[in-house]
């Protein structure tokens, strides 16, 4: 498995890794009719968005073979600070991270996580913060697994007309990054 800067022609096997991640993960949290509605291709929005290089912002992907398996997306906490004013010292964020179910438990999640959080520690984000549905079981294991602990804080996010409440994780400072 190599773990790599994700680039625009890996957009459609980026977009088919979340949504039967979503489908697997979510099943039973998100309406139904919304799992079966994901896409299976990449909008030219996101491909122009892979393209564009930002500063405080990585996507990576993990691939086996000739196949993208998964990816993460790292970048400052959105929450915390605009654009204009994220900068080292702003907290960092795990923005997403999926892996296709048929990988799970393989190390591509971890292997993604290890580089992304050494990214955000190189750039002086910190602490690397993540948002996770409620009542994801899956989310829940792999982040506690890798050292993320909840916080207390919470919100409420909008998917597809959908109100899905979700809590944020902070990964602990003695976590080990491997």
């Amino acid at each position: 498995m190599k773990i790599r800067t994700a680039t625009p022609a890996d957009a459609d096997e980026m977009v088919q890794a979340r949504t039967a991640s979503w489908r697997a993960a979510y099943a039973g949290l998100v309406d139904a009719a919304v799992l079966a509605g994901l896409p299976e291709e990449a909008s030219e929005r996101y491909v122009r968005h892979l393209a564009q290089k930002r500063p405080l912002e990585l996507t990576l992907v993990a691939e086996k073979g000739p196949y993208v398996i998964g990816f993460a997306m790292f970048t400052w906490d959105h929450d915390e600070a605009a654009e204009e004013d994220a900068a080292p010292g702003v907290p960092g964020e795990v923005q997403s991270i999926y892996v296709h179910p048929d990988h799970w438990s393989r190390g591509a999640g971890r292997a993604l996580m290890n580089e992304g959080v050494r990214w955000l520690t190189e750039a002086g984000l910190s602490p690397v913060r993540v948002w996770m549905m409620e009542g994801s079981e899956v989310s829940g294991r792999f982040y506690e697994r890798y050292g993320f602990e909840p916080d207390g804080a919470r919100k409420t996010a909008e998917i597809s007309g959908a109100s899905i409440p979700c809590r944020r994780l902070t990964l602990k400072r003695d976590a080990p990054a491997a």
